[in-house]
This record gives structure tokens, sequence and C-alpha cells, in this order.
């Protein structure tokens, strides 16, 4: 049986969970939304109103006569920024707390060596112009542990640093870092609704180079080391050099037995080629190799998305939620 703590913890996130839909509630209307009594919604609703969680926004007739108070959350409770680097461009939004854009914009990053510092000096910006921001979340065309940048081609400045510590000491912020592959894989995974069971392979031609993601099980698999997926690492394909503003004419062996082993190996129900010419111009030779891997069986469904900036900003803002959700339940 839980505690009175854990009971009350419960109880408020269902609560949180019901204005986090947008909508306004009288304490009549939440109680019966979310089958908890009207005393526990009525403490509770208080102690949001005090902490400024929730805000009064009109009136509302009852069936007993009387009128109700309604209230609806304050989407500026806390605030979030989501941050993605790759290439010469930092780009970010700031998040409310019901997940709603409230502002972006994009910085030139003029010089390798001002890589660091630009990620610092805008999150520093961001707070003293956004009084409730809590929180970040990076995203970066590297391979990162969560917190160290492990390796990167793009930003080899930035190696061996524990990312994630230095800017959440130099901003005073929370944070959470991935590397891109990964986001999108769990922002694609949101996008499409999939289930549990579901296993998905994503490719991507970006201007760091060639990636890829994995959905197994519905989890992003990130390995023992946090290197998954991480195919630039093989010298046979960094060698390539493909990117997404070069490429061969012709479908590199390399590459192309590198999507086929990922799909014996995994199985997936689904291949996704992030668009790109490259993919585009040899779409039908890839489809065609699979069938033969998987004669006599069904092969995976091969797709070609237009969707990876939008399964990214997916991602990070999950993460973003996630992170401000954490925080609301420490209080």
């Amino acid at each position: 049986m839980a505690d009175a703590a854990t009971l009350k913890q419960l109880n408020l996130q269902k609560i949180r969970n019901a204005f986090l839909e947008g909508e306004p509630f009288s304490k009549t209307e939440l109680a019966e939304k979310t089958g908890l009594s009207f005393p526990t919604v009525g403490k509770i609703i208080d102690e949001m109103v005090n902490s400024h969680q929730l805000q009064i926004v009109g009136m509302r007739n009852s069936s007993g006569g009387r009128c109700s108070r309604i209230y609806q959350y304050n989407p500026d409770f806390r605030n979030a920024i989501a941050l993605i680097l790759e290439g010469p461009r930092l780009d970010w939004f700031v998040l409310d707390s019901l997940g709603m854009t409230k502002n972006q914009g994009r910085i030139e990053i003029e010089s390798d060596s001002d890589v660091f510092d630009t990620l610092a000096g805008l999150l520093l910006q961001a707070r003293r112009q956004e009084p409730s921001l809590c929180g970040f979340c990076l995203g970066i065309a590297a391979n990162t542990n969560g917190e160290t940048v492990q390796q990167s081609f793009e930003y080899p400045q930035l190696k061996g640093i524990n990312l994630l510590k230095e800017l959440e000491c130099v901003s005073g912020l929370k944070g959470s870092l991935g590397n891109d592959m990964w986001i999108s894989a769990e922002g694609c995974w949101q996008r499409c609704r999939m289930n549990d069971q579901t296993t998905l392979i994503s490719f991507y031609l970006g201007s760091c180079g060639f990636g890829s993601s994995f959905v197994i099980g519905g989890k992003t698999l990130k390995g023992a080391h946090q290197v998954a997926g991480e195919i630039e690492l093989l010298p046979w394909i960094r060698k390539e050099g493909l990117n997404m503003n070069a490429w061969p004419e012709t479908l590199p062996k390399a590459i192309l037995h590198c999507i086929l082993t990922y799909a014996i190996i995994t199985d997936p129900d689904f291949i996704q080629l992030y668009t790109h010419p490259f993919f585009i111009q040899h779409f039908d030779e890839i489809q065609t190799q699979l069938n033969t891997c998987f004669t006599g069986v069904q092969p995976p469904v091969l797709l070609l998305s237009d969707d990876f900036r939008a399964d990214y900003e997916i991602g990070l803002s999950r993460r973003a939620m996630q992170l401000m959700n954490a925080m609301e339940s420490s209080l």
C-alpha cells in the first residue's frame, strides 16, 4: 500500500496530467475527470494555485446554483529551451509548460573555438529573458554518453569534455544532452505512435555525415558504450566522405552492405531513409537488395521520410517536457 506522500504525489500527477491537456476545469469537473474525491482535488488545487502552477481564469455556473472558479495551468510556470547544434548552426526554441513554442531563433557560429561560448552565451541570455526558464535540452551531431562528448568529427574541440556538466555549471540550469539520431528516433516513435513491439531503423545523411538510429521493442537502442548507430566510426564508411552536400552518383557497396546488415541483424518492421537526393536516387536499388536478402519472408517496409527535422524537434520537446515535469514532481 502506498504511503501518504506517495499517494499525494500520484494524485498530484493525475491532476497535472489533466491540466496539461490544455483545458480549464472547475474543482468539481476535475474530480469527475480524475476520479479523485472533491476534498482531495480541492486541497491539491489550492496548493497549485499558491505555487503559481495554476491560474484562476474565470467563473462558471454550477448545478448547485453557486458559481465555481475555473482553473487553468499556468504556461509560464516553467519554461525550457531546446537547442540543436549541427555544423556551424545553433537553432533554438523555448517551450512553455504546455509544450508550446514561445520563441525561437538561429545563431551562426563563426569559428570552431566559439562553439562552447556560443552555447553558454545563449543559455545565459535566455535565462535573463525568461525568468521561468528551468532547464535546457541539447541535441548535438556527436557521439555522447549523455554527458560527455566521446567522439565528434565536426567538433573535435569538444571531445572528452563533460559538456552537460559544464553548461549546467555556467548557466545554473538543469540540462539534458543527446546525439541527433537518438533524439530524432525518440521523436519518430512518438510522432508515429509506435507500440512497444515496433522495431525501426533510420538512416540520415546530414552535414556531419552518415548516421543511423534504432528503435527496438519501442525503445531507443544506445548500446553499452553509447555508440549504437554511429556508422561514421567505421573506417570504411568514414572514407566514403558522404554528407548532405557531397555524395557519389553510384551507391557505394559499403553503404549498401551496412543497410542490409543492419536489416538482417535486427529484422525491423520499418527501415526509414530520411529524404535526401542520395536516398531518393538509390531507393529502388536498396529495395531490390532487401527483397533478395529476405527471400521467402516479408521484407521490412522501406520508407522515405521528410520528417527528420520534425522528429528531432519532437524528441527534444519530449525531453524538455520530461525535464520540467520531473522538476515539478519534486516540489
